[in-house]
């Protein structure tokens, strides 16, 4: 059974990456996010960075990495949130 504290514990940190993803959102719809491919191993991993937080996923080509990209770019959603 969760505790007093626990509980507390779990809603702030539950309402910091609610506001995190949020602020994310809203840097991503005002142009603040950059893009970042990195080799690692036999794949790549990409980033989607703002000054509030980060996407990062995989791919295992450099063609698929852009594409990933790409899409990130076109976003109608961000983390849950519209424009």
């Amino acid at each position: 059974m969760e505790s007093t504290a626990q509980r507390t514990s779990r809603i702030k940190s539950d309402d910091a990456s609610a506001h995190s993803a949020y602020a994310h959102a809203q840097d991503f719809y005002d142009g603040l996010a950059t893009y970042s491919i990195e080799p690692s191993g036999t794949s790549f991993l990409v980033y989607e960075r703002t000054p509030n937080g980060q996407l990062c996923g995989s791919a295992r080509t450099l063609e698929l990495a852009h594409a990933k990209i790409e899409a990130w770019k076109n976003d109608d959603l961000k983390n849950g949130y519209r424009k």
